[in-house]
């Protein structure tokens, strides 16, 4: 059974998006199709790669685009059943604008398959912020030849990730109370939760002394 690899993603949208009049007027919000930039298709022409189709683009989570008694609506969202689903229309319309723009787009005969699986979609309005956040997961039909080269990848890092892991839990303040003298207390009721994230392509700053400071007197 193939392996699909996956790429995480989080997308924070803020600035003067469409809707900063939406939580001040009871009036139906405007939203706009998407067009395409010019900014994208050079990212993708740097890629040298054709024949790229956008296979499936599905949302999790029940999306709630509601903002102060209207709902935001999404273009074209009156051919689908549910918001999810033209949401989904709308960001797979997307990609595959910017790919037909810059010659990569290959819906009928594809070498390989795109496709994006949305954990969620929020909106956060107020009066001085907002935005669109977007947790998604894009995964390949190119499948095992990448995921084996991660898996490598992974594998040579062990060393690296367990010595992270080391340094992030000593370091922490939390730790200096763990060391302290004392075999009275049986360590099943209480622990200190520690958690660390190691990104093998980011090691520059990583292995700096990280010790706890002791507070001036």
């Amino acid at each position: 059974m193939r392996t699909i690899p996956k790429l995480f993603f989080s997308a924070a949208l803020a600035g003067s998006v469409l809707v900063l009049a939406g939580c001040q007027t009871a009036e139906p919000y405007v939203s706009y199709p998407y067009e395409v930039t010019a900014q994208n298709a050079r990212i993708l022409k740097r890629l040298d790669v054709k024949d790229v189709a956008v296979e499936q683009v599905r949302v999790v989570k029940a999306i709630d685009l509601e903002c102060a008694g209207n709902i935001i609506p999404i273009p074209g969202q009156e051919g689908f059943k549910t918001i999810n689903g033209a949401f989904s229309n709308y960001w797979r319309n997307a990609l595959m604008s910017d790919l037909n723009q810059a010659g990569m787009l290959n819906q009928k005969n594809p070498k390989v398959k795109i496709y994006n699986l949305i954990d969620s979609v929020k909106i956060q309005a107020e009066p001085t912020f907002l935005a669109w956040r977007i947790n998604m997961e894009l995964f390949s039909s190119n499948g095992l030849k990448n995921m084996q080269d991660g898996c490598r990848r992974v594998a040579e890092t062990l060393n690296k990730a367990v010595k992270w892991s080391v340094l992030k839990a000593i370091s922490d303040p939390k730790f200096e109370a763990l060391v302290q003298p004392g075999l009275d207390f049986t360590p099943s009721m209480k622990a200190q939760s520690f958690q660390s994230l190691f990104l093998g392509e980011d090691e520059d700053d990583r292995w700096v002394d990280k010790a706890p400071k002791k507070p001036e007197n």
